[in-house]
């Protein structure tokens, strides 16, 4: 018996920049944390090679790579108090261990020694931060007598190998040494507060970095404190590095600008300048050759010791907005997307991958400015046309002193390329914003069109005609231009077939035909008084049906009777439309979620408890899955409903299979040979099976020789003892009748 059950499932996003980067001896692996797991990823190339599962509900607070016991391991410790320790080269957990303590902030290793594994942690205790150094390997811990009290700043730690830690609070930076004999303090101006700190490799020398931007430089920090300082940045430096000998270091914050540093001289420095967002972490490998820069956007990127950006390693971007929703491109299978300021990205949901981004602007992004917040033009919205190859893109800059821009902008897919590039450009297309965009549903250009709608009370039908210049082609021109007395239109969506749309007019529905401009009805009812936000046409049988909702009300018309057939209360914040069947869903403001079809109030699918721990839900979108043509399966195994929070996260909401019969487990050669090769208890018997005839076909997805290949070497048995049972693997049995 098979259990089906509607889940919530993650699938991307959050921040993978929370915690610096580490590489491994050699510099050619990177460990990053992504909330409860730590992944595995080849510097070259940028491939995942294995992650880390948590083993415990809590988030990662810090992890160390060092060698232990003559092996390079990854220690990790979570919020709760748990530490694990994996061997990277059998990816074995060989240590699992729980301290008893509150709330845990910051884990540091401090020693490296092959006998020894300890690490300092900092904990919450009442409104004071504790210190304290635990012996993993022993489980017992230590604690020191120093201790700060928490009145709203944040603190940043940083140790010194065996011998010394430094925190930075507010505007005063601690200097404590592991023996707790010996504690120093410094303050700054009150004017300027600390940000970062880093603790030199093998000297007592500390730098610090703070909210004016500078990078001060401690020496003699026991004694009669010596401070250089060390001035390029102008706004909070976030980040700090020092190299593995400490002649020179990194620092980065909001400029988006890396500089290298000689510690001799402050006059002499590099520069990497335009990175996609601000820098939150830069680690160095052993060797000096590569630098990991952790980004705000969610990414690392790997600079060489040239200053010289050689590889990128991103999922989803975390843009900064989602106004333009999630668009599913069925060309690419793609969820489009806002990424960076001014791009706009194709996330692959299928392998969580970035496929890639559109510079959508062609512009520097723009910094803040010390005290000053600075407007960069951002894409606003985005619209996918059904065959894929056209994008149209809406960007504004905001701007409240100085003239805002608003800029149409249309792209056409050059195959040959395999990118998209310009093909017209249309300043300020609406007096004011633009609201919604549109293409028609159409398989070909021919006749294409599309609709923007603007805050200017206007729409505008926008028209495929053969360019009248010298170059020869097509672009796009505005044809039409429609209105409703003198009310605000939002609420867009065209017919299955793109003969006829729908615009909201405040609280009236009308029904216009996209090729002539005409009107064809108006629609209102005097229950639903709300503005109208979002219009869906049916699918398939019930294209006649018409979907409006209000921020307080769900309705239903049938536009064969100019009547509505229902309507129900309702606090909706979303309304997605399925594109490949006649299902809808509606995301409400006490993050319930139901889906159903036009022809029934009854849903289909409704809860109240899958979204409730769920930050604000931005933009949601249906995508097909990989049965989406069989038209028996339920509603979440054909879709997966995609949405994404105000965390940056995104999840989805599919079937969740729990078997609940238990088999014996059978002995079988078709299984993978890592199920061959695990040591199980079995219960013998014996057989008579009828005699089948057997088909054999290729394994086109060739799973199990993939896992064979990417496994470890050293845990492989013999070749000569796994041969058969690769070779059958590589096929699949079927039985026929005789």
């Amino acid at each position: 018996m098979v259990e089906v059950e509607v889940a919530l499932n993650f699938k991307d996003g959050g921040s993978v920049v929370s915690l610096k980067p580490i590489f491994s001896s050699d510099g050619e692996t990177l460990f990053i944390c992504c909330k409860k797991n730590i992944s595995e990823y080849n510097r070259k190339t940028g491939k995942l090679m294995y992650e880390y599962q948590g083993t415990s509900p809590d988030n990662i607070v810090g992890f160390s790579y060092l060698i232990y016991d003559s092996y390079p391991c990854l220690v990790v410790c979570y919020e709760s108090g748990k530490v694990t320790v994996w061997r990277t080269m059998t990816h074995f957990k060989i240590m699992e261990k729980q301290f008893q303590f509150k709330k845990i902030r910051t884990f540091n290793i401090v020693t490296t020694e092959n006998t020894e594994l300890k690490a300092m942690i900092s904990y919450g205790s009442k409104n004071r931060i504790g210190f304290t150094i635990i012996d993993i390997k022993k489980c017992v811990s230590k604690n020191f007598s120093f201790s700060i009290k928490l009145d709203g700043h944040k603190y940043f730690l940083d140790v010194s190998e065996n011998k010394y830690f430094s925190v930075v609070y507010g505007n005063i930076i601690y200097f404590v040494s592991l023996n707790d004999k010996a504690i120093s303090r410094y303050a700054i101006d009150s004017t300027r507060s600390f940000t970062c700190i880093a603790c030199h490799p093998t000297d007592e020398i500390v730098l610090s970095g703070d909210s004016s931007g500078r990078a001060i430089v401690w020496r003699n920090i026991f004694g009669n404190k010596v401070k250089s300082v060390f001035h390029w940045h102008t706004l909070p430096v976030r980040a700090l590095c020092f190299s593995t000998a400490g002649s020179y270091f990194y620092s980065g914050g909001e400029e988006c600008v890396l500089v290298k540093w000689q510690l001799d001289d402050e006059n002499e420095k590099k520069f990497l300048p335009r990175l996609a967002a601000e820098i939150e972490h830069i680690s160095l490998a052993t060797n000096n050759v590569y630098t990991a820069v952790a980004t705000r956007d969610n990414a690392v990127r790997i600079v060489d010791n040239q200053m010289n950006q050689v590889n990128v390693i991103q999922h989803l971007v975390l843009g900064e907005q989602h106004e333009s929703g999630i668009i599913y491109d069925p060309r690419t299978k793609a969820l489009v997307m806002n990424g960076n300021p001014g791009h706009v990205q194709f996330y692959s949901p299928n392998d969580g991958s970035l496929l890639y981004s559109v510079d959508v602007v062609g512009r520097n992004r723009i910094t803040n400015e010390r005290g000053v917040i600075m407007e960069n033009t951002d894409v606003t919205k985005v619209a996918i046309s059904k065959n894929g190859l056209w994008l149209g893109t809406v960007e504004e800059r905001r701007d409240k002193v100085y003239n805002s821009e608003i800029r149409l902008k249309f792209w056409k897919f050059n195959s040959e390329m395999q990118k998209f590039e310009l093909n017209t450009s249309v300043e300020y297309p609406h007096d004011k914003s633009v609201k919604e965009i549109l293409f028609q549903p159409l398989n070909n250009d021919d006749g294409l069109r599309c609709v923007t709608l603007g805050d200017d009370k206007k729409f505008k039908i926008w028209q495929l005609v053969e360019s009248d210049t010298l170059e020869k082609g097509v672009v796009w021109k505005c044809f039409g231009i429609g209105f409703f007395r003198d009310f605000s239109c939002s609420g867009l969506s065209f017919s299955v077939d793109g003969s006829l749309m729908a615009i909201g007019f405040d609280t009236i529905v009308t029904a216009w035909t996209p090729d002539s401009c005409e009107i064809k009805c108006s629609l209102f009812h005097p229950t639903h008084k709300g503005k109208i936000k979002w219009l869906k046409f049916g699918y398939s049988n019930q294209c006649h049906l018409l979907v409006s909702a209000s921020a307080y009300q769900l309705s239903v018309w049938n536009l064969l009777t100019l009547c509505m057939i229902w309507t129900v209360p309702l606090r909706v914040s979303l309304l997605i439309a399925d594109p490949l069947s006649t299902h809808m869903a509606v995301l409400t403001e006490n993050k319930k979620v139901f889906v159903f079809t036009p022809n029934s109030p009854v849903p289909l699918f409704s809860n109240e408890d899958l979204l409730t721990k769920q930050k604000n839900i931005i933009a949601a979108s249906f995508v097909p899955s990989k049965y989406s043509n069989d038209a028996e399966l339920s509603w979440y195994e054909r879709s997966h409903l995609y949405f994404i929070n105000s965390k940056n996260e995104l999840y989805y909401i599919s079937s969740n299979e729990v078997n609940l019969d238990i088999e014996d487990d059978k002995f079988d050669e078709t299984k993978s040979i890592f199920t061959m090769m695990t040591p199980n208890a079995r219960v013998n018997f014996v057989q008579h099976p009828e005699a089948k005839k057997q088909l054999f076909s290729k394994d086109l997805n060739q799973k199990t020789f993939k896992k064979f290949l990417e496994a470890p070497i050293q845990t492989m048995a013999p070749t000569r003892f796994t041969c058969y049972s690769i070779l059958k693997s590589l096929v699949v049995q079927k039985e026929t009748v005789s």
